[in-house]
């Protein structure tokens, strides 16, 4: 199955095609956009930047300088709350 990048209008929220792109270096490519919606007519550019590598390719290219992570880092507010009614929570008032 073969999936495609969507880019949605900043003006109008209507997707956009991609008229031209650019590759500008090796991690970051531009690409001159279009909206779709005739009533909106908005053109604007976009950068698509590698940030890191999920997994490292079979030629790795050592002038290549991204770190290695996972597809998405947990947020701050990932790890579950503690229940309210936590005993453990009532034991370190406890013994404190």
């Amino acid at each position: 199955m073969k999936r495609s990048l969507h880019v949605l209008c900043p003006e109008c929220g209507s997707r956009v095609t991609c008229r031209t792109s650019e590759q500008m270096t090796r991690t970051v490519r531009e690409g001159r956009m279009l909206c779709d919606n005739d009533d909106c007519g908005c053109a604007f550019v976009v950068h698509i930047i590698a940030v890191r590598l999920v997994v490292r390719g079979l030629a790795p290219n050592p002038e290549l300088h991204l770190p290695v992570g996972r597809w998405r880092e947990p947020a701050n507010d990932d790890s579950p709350p503690r229940p309210a009614n936590d005993d453990r929570i009532a034991a370190d008032l406890v013994t404190g």
